[in-house]
């Protein structure tokens, strides 16, 4: 095992120009480092955007540049003491962002920055990494946006505040976000996915994976282009919006407790239907067999008391399951009268954001 601690040197000093903005310095390391086909490579920071890119050929290129608002000795010497701690072991590199412990907190950093008192300034680092195409990927993240693309090797990503885009992945399995939005899009696996974040968007499109998991405490939920067996979408404060096709063999739980509920299917789907909620309607532009020849079509069916409803669709097929406590739900086959542009819609008909 290889260990390898290194100071970042001094590269370039750059003033912000921006208006408004104090004059800042940074500093950058660029290493280069070659890997055997299935490498994995992990990274911790704590405050900084990370972008990661899969190429082609062997080599890790770890491009680290740190910044902090200020020109004076005191910025210097601040920016001199975070370390990026690089470590080799065997066809693994781990990096870390190093603030010097006996110092105070991150959270007490943070504070300082935005009140522009005399304190240490904070320094943020942000990461620009281009690893094999093959290689594992996990990326844990304080505060900052973090980007993944082009891997096919298994990606795990966390971030406390921060935005998450991932695109074009193999093998993406997880990834949360406490604040902030998720966008996850071009991604093939045979591993089940899930997305999770606290306060924010997710948007999730052409994505095929065996079993998908989405969560949002406060935010938004839209998938489109989905192929999966298996769907779970719960959301607290947020609609839910479902466009993709069901497999006969699927199970497919959408759920929204202050929000409404958006399923659009191919002309001619099949499915069986449990819907409840607690004052909320559902209107379908396919037919819902209810009990004995009781089709129900672009009706209110929570009317007069009643707040769950079963029942069948064509032939039956997938199960699909629907829950709001406070929204409407909505089932509609695209040029349907339900998804045209809420200008055009019928009076009385739902209109789902």
């Amino acid at each position: 095992m290889t260990r390898q601690n290194v100071r970042i040197s001094l590269v370039a000093v750059v003033l912000i120009g921006a208006a408004g903005m104090a004059a800042g310095q940074t500093e950058e390391l660029v290493r280069v480092i070659a890997m055997e086909p299935g490498g994995r490579f992990t990274l911790g920071n704590v405050s900084g955007d990370i972008t990661v890119t899969g190429v082609d050929g062997d080599d890790l290129t770890i491009r680290a540049t740190k910044r902090v608002a200020g020109r004076g000795s005191t910025a210097t010497d601040a920016l001199d003491r975070v370390e990026i701690d690089i470590e080799e072991r065997g066809n693994r590199v781990v990096v870390e962002t190093d603030y010097p412990r006996h110092r105070r907190s991150f959270l007490e950093s943070l504070a300082s920055l935005f009140s522009g008192g005399g304190r240490e300034p904070f320094v943020a680092v942000d990461y620009l990494v281009t690893v094999p195409r093959g290689t594992a990927v996990a990326v844990e993240s304080f505060d900052g946006d973090v980007t993944v693309e082009g891997v096919d090797g298994e990606t795990h990503v966390k971030t406390v505040s921060g935005a998450g885009r991932l695109a074009s992945l193999a093998r993406l399995v997880a990834v949360e976000t406490s604040s902030g939005d998720l966008e996850i899009a071009d991604v093939r696996s045979d591993e089940v996915l899930t997305a999770e974040t606290v306060s924010g968007r997710i948007d999730i499109e052409r994505v095929r994976v065996p079993r998908l998991q989405v969560k949002s405490f406060d935010g938004a939920v839209a998938l489109e282009g989905v192929e999966s067996r298996r769907v779970a979408v719960e959301t607290v404060s947020g609609s839910v919006t479902f466009d993709g096709a069901l497999a006969a063999d699927g199970r497919y739980e959408l759920r929204s407790h202050s929000g409404g509920i958006l399923l659009t299917v191919p002309d001619g789907s099949g499915f069986e239907l449990d819907a409840r909620s607690f004052s909320g309607d559902l209107r379908s532009d396919i037919p819902i067999l209810v009990g004995r020849d009781n089709p129900s079509r672009q009706t209110p069916v929570f009317e007069g008391g009643r707040r769950a409803i079963r029942g069948i669709a064509a032939a039956g097929g997938a199960h699909l399951e629907l829950y709001t406590v406070s929204g409407d739900m909505a089932i509609g086959i695209r040029s349907s009268a339900l998804l045209q542009p809420a200008a055009s819609r019928p009076a009385g008909s739902i209109d789902i954001r």
